[in-house]
């Protein structure tokens, strides 16, 4: 039985659904309430993906994620609490893409006012986000057809409310085109994911759309990814996380496989610690993900700060306790904790109460991860 959800370098932000992570990350970021909710479909990737730009500006407040038949209890007793906390009177709601007359109705039942961004298609909707938030001059691309592939790149539009905008393989929409046209010059575009998802002919395109930076951050599956892009800073230093010095980083780990986790993970990178996403499987932290925990972790001989810290989103099913204690290790700078322990929990033990002889020692390399 585990007796805890945290240990002293993790924290787990615990949910068995999603509607139960997305209330649970909300009241973890947004105790004191919110002036401003941003509402999008449960079902709809590209849509939630994009609206995490507004959790930024026009105002702080989280996104929600409703089921197509409406407001659940659970997320409306949430969306009550955010409104009547607010330090405003009224509390604006923000319907990102095709949701149903019947949500908004329940949000101006509750004395919010309701305001809809909304396109043809989600290439659209993403276009008029960009086009709400005054067509700034940075933006990502993402790919529309394989929506889990830009993942990563909902915690730099929490945390820095740059648009995300998306693309088929091979042809960039007129929806975008239109929108990276419109952009504040220098126009800098960055691409998020491989040459599978978007091809070089499309990078060309953007790159005769725009008189700024393009630059594309790939990995060879999700877990690389996300490592380089938690790695990556701009030359000119305004876009990317550049976690890449030994300090005291804090880090949010999901599993990309419940990509709904993804999305309430990314609203920690608004405020706090701004903590980039790193992914991880249930039973596993992948080697790409150790090597770099290994890189940036300031393990001294005598501990003192700066100190390491992982959020981790969801329940037991998306990220084991035995995964935990493995990030608990990788994070810690106790100097012993330098080569870290796997070690699967039993029924009878906590995160506290690991048995010595249980303890295995894992050999690791640590390689330097490269941008493309």
């Amino acid at each position: 039985m585990i007796l805890t959800l945290d240990s002293p370098n993790t924290t787990r932000i615990f949910g068995r659904t999603p509607l139960e992570v997305n209330v649970a990350v909300s009241q973890f970021i947004f105790g004191r309430g919110s002036s401003g909710i941003t509402l999008a479909g449960l079902d709809n990737p590209l849509d939630a993906l994009a609206a995490l730009a507004l959790t930024h500006h026009p105002f702080p407040g989280p996104v929600i994620l409703v089921p197509p038949t409406g407001i659940d209890p659970i997320l409306l007793d949430e969306i009550r609490r955010l409104a009547s906390e607010s330090a405003d009177d009224i509390t604006q709601a923000i319907l990102i893409g095709p949701l149903g007359q019947h949500i908004e109705d329940q949000l101006v039942s509750l004395g919010l006012r309701v305001t809809r961004i909304t396109g043809m298609n989600a290439y659209h909707t993403a276009a008029e986000i960009g086009r709400f938030l005054g067509y700034p001059n940075d933006m990502m691309l993402v790919s529309g057809q394989d929506p889990y592939s830009g993942q990563v790149s909902g915690a730099m539009a929490a945390h820095r409310g740059i648009p995300i905008v998306f693309t088929l393989k091979d042809r960039l929409p007129q929806e975008t085109i239109a929108v990276i046209k419109a952009a504040h010059e220098p126009a800098n575009v960055f691409i998020i994911g491989g040459r599978d998802v978007i091809s070089d002919e499309t990078e060309e395109a953007v790159r005769g759309l725009v008189d700024g930076t393009v630059s594309r951050i790939a990995g060879k599956d999700l877990f690389e990814l996300a490592v380089r892009f938690a790695k990556y800073k701009s030359a000119d230093g305004r876009f990317g996380f550049g976690k890449v010095a030994r300090h005291g980083h804090a880090f949010t780990f999901v599993n990309p496989g419940r990509w709904q986790d993804s999305i309430f993970g990314s609203m920690l990178a608004h405020s706090g610690k701004h903590a980039p996403i790193l992914f991880l499987a249930k039973d596993e932290v992948p080697p790409v993900t150790r090597d770099y925990l290994l890189q940036v972790n300031p393990a001294k001989a005598v501990p003192e700060p700066p100190y390491m810290h992982a959020f981790i989103i969801g329940d037991f099913q998306a990220i084991s306790p035995g995964v935990q204690l493995d990030i608990e290790n990788l994070m810690s700078i106790d100097q012993q904790s330098r080569n870290p322990v796997v070690h699967t929990v039993e029924p009878h033990e906590n995160l506290f109460e690991i048995p010595p002889h249980a303890v295995t020692d894992m050999p690791h390399t640590t390689r330097e991860q490269d941008f493309h």
